[in-house]
This record gives structure tokens, C-alpha cells and sequence, in this order.
């Protein structure tokens, strides 16, 4: 679970690999909001019905991280 609150800053990885910077806008139980886009805040996943994005087991085309990661760049290629 992501302990995230309104104004907290989070990066947006769409497709895994571009990074968008988004402030959190609402907490609720079940999303996290930030403006235009709503995340599941178990796993980061983007929820949008219209296109059928959602958390596992459902499919999703970006998630967030908490804080500003786009230095640490793309999760895929960061060494553990």
C-alpha cells in the first residue's frame, strides 16, 4: 500500500519507460488521484475503465512510484 498524501509528488511511467512527474490530488481507499489520472494504491497500477486499464489480474499501460524517480530512470532497466 502507497502512504501517499494530497500534494505528495509521484512519478508516472507510461509504458514503463516515460516518466511523468504528477501531484496527488485525492486519497481515497480504493485510488489514488492525481488530476486527470486515478491509480490503484496496492501496486501504482493506472485505473481507466474506458480503455479497461486496471490493477492485476487486469492489465495496465503505466503506475506511479512515489517521490521524483525519473533520475533513477525506467524501473525495467534499474540494477538491484
Amino acid at each position: 500500500m502507497m502512504a501517499l498524501t494530497i500534494g505528495d509528488v509521484v512519478t508516472r511511467w507510461l509504458a514503463g519507460t516515460l516518466p511523468m512527474l504528477l501531484r496527488v490530488t485525492e486519497v481515497r481507499a480504493d485510488r489514488i488521484v492525481c488530476g486527470a489520472w486515478e491509480f490503484d494504491p496496492a501496486c501504482g497500477a493506472e485505473i481507466d475503465e474506458d480503455i479497461g486499464w486496471g490493477p492485476p489480474p487486469g492489465q495496465t499501460g503505466s503506475f506511479i512510484e512515489p517521490g521524483d524517480t525519473v533520475a533513477l530512470g525506467p524501473p525495467s532497466k534499474r540494477e538491484e
